[in-house]
């Protein structure tokens, strides 16, 4: 019969930092606290923030996911990755973007289904931010729907010749290399997924002007005419690069699910200290039940949003371990997917709140919450919209057979 004691240690579940952890996560802070007075300045100007590439490439941060191997890469596992751009997702929704493109869409997507002398050539100076990345997935009327790309290619002499244009791509005017998705001319099936370099004839960007949001994030237009592509630069094995293209939605989400556990954070922090210092009606507003009930709903939505972060975190190592399961690569899919819905749906929730406390003062752009608001609004959009989401969580309980575009 067991002791009472015995029952200890039973869970391998464990919630602790290494001390690994703890450094690169203090080093992380550090940037970003002396980041956020640049930030503070582009966001009230309307300006692209250009100096986050500098910054952070100096203090050795655009390489976290990478393997050591290539150039600056730092080798964080997923769940330190998930910590680390939570933590910059504090700083807002348009400096988080620049690493989910760059980092979560671009290097992780090369890791994992790059050749050898692809990850060798584009890595590291891709970790040391000699080389942004972008990824070139969604068009004009081709959201959602990935299979309705229009982009197209031919293939001639060796070469392969890219035409099309995409829509609402993040870096895409500051970018060296697009991962970029195509169909062979004329056919609807064979996607093929491209390393794009931006500086080739016949590729153009231009930004998209007056968003809502993240007017310090470059988010742009690409044209293609006939560009040309070697065969060499063919990211995963020809005619499928919609795996391609779906794992790196994936990553993606994960990312963007980390971010937005920063903005909640950020947006509780911001309603806490205002609540404590803003006086109506004779006292302290955090000493009145309604504003009580929005942070305590933006506390545990916090708490929940983190939870299936680490969660989700912790599978997609596994699967990154374990590359050819298709069982942890459904099951790290589902995550993702979870946590990314969750956190955006929360984060933006938080934002709204907490400008509800900031009262008058939270519609000013002057105040966090204000910016927080504008910018959460498309994370309930890109890498996978709400309703695609939902669809996706609903078919993990459902299983095969109920797809809605079957």
């Amino acid at each position: 019969m067991l002791e009472q004691d015995e029952f200890m240690n039973l869970s391998k579940m464990n919630f602790d930092i290494s001390e690994e952890q703890a450094l690169i996560l203090e080093q992380v802070d550090r940037a970003c606290k002396e980041f956020r007075p640049i930030e503070d300045r582009y966001y009230l100007e309307r300006k692209i923030n250009d100096q986050i590439r500098p910054f952070f490439a100096k203090a050795h941060l655009l390489g976290l996911p990478v393997s050591r191997k290539y150039g600056d890469g730092q080798g964080a596992d997923m769940v330190t990755y998930a910590l680390a751009v939570e933590r910059i997702g504090r700083e807002g929704t348009g400096v988080r973007t620049f690493f989910s493109v760059h980092m979560a869409l671009g290097q992780m997507t090369i890791q994992h289904w790059g050749t050898e002398e692809q990850k060798a050539r584009f890595l590291p100076p891709a970790t040391r931010g000699d080389a942004i990345l972008a990824f070139g997935l969604t068009e004009p009327n081709a959201g959602s729907d990935p299979a309705s790309l229009t982009s197209y290619f031919e293939e001639k002499g060796g070469k392969y010749y890219v035409s099309g244009q995409k829509m609402w791509i993040s870096l895409g005017s500051s970018s060296k290399y697009v991962l970029l998705f195509a169909y062979p001319k004329g056919k609807r099936e064979g996607m093929y997924g491209f390393i794009v370099d931006t500086e080739s004839p016949g590729f153009k960007a231009e930004l998209i002007p007056h968003k809502l949001g993240l007017p310090t994030a470059d988010t742009s237009t690409l044209y293609l005419d006939r560009v040309e592509v070697s065969k060499e630069d063919v990211l995963g094995p020809p005619g499928k690069g919609m795996p391609v293209a779906l794992s790196g939605l994936m990553n993606g989400r994960l990312s963007v699910a980390a971010g937005c556990v920063g903005v909640i954070q950020d947006c509780l922090d911001e309603a806490v200290r205002y609540a404590g210092v803003r006086f109506q009606h004779g006292k302290l507003i955090g000493k009145h039940q309604l504003v009580q009930r929005h942070i305590g709903l933006m506390s545990t939505n916090l708490e929940a949003s983190k939870l299936l972060l680490l969660k989700a975190a912790f599978i997609k190592q596994k699967y990154e371990e374990n590359p050819k399961s298709t069982e942890l690569r459904d099951a790290t899919d589902l995550a993702c997917t979870r946590a990314k819905y969750f956190a955006a749906n929360a984060s933006f929730d938080a934002a709204n709140r907490a400008v509800q406390v900031f009262g008058a003062n939270g519609y000013s752009l002057e105040n966090r919450p204000a910016r927080h608001l504008a910018d959460t609004r498309v994370t309930m959009i890109y890498e996978g919209a709400n309703e695609i989401l939902e669809q996706k969580l609903a078919l993990g309980s459902l299983g095969r057979g109920f797809e809605a575009y079957s």
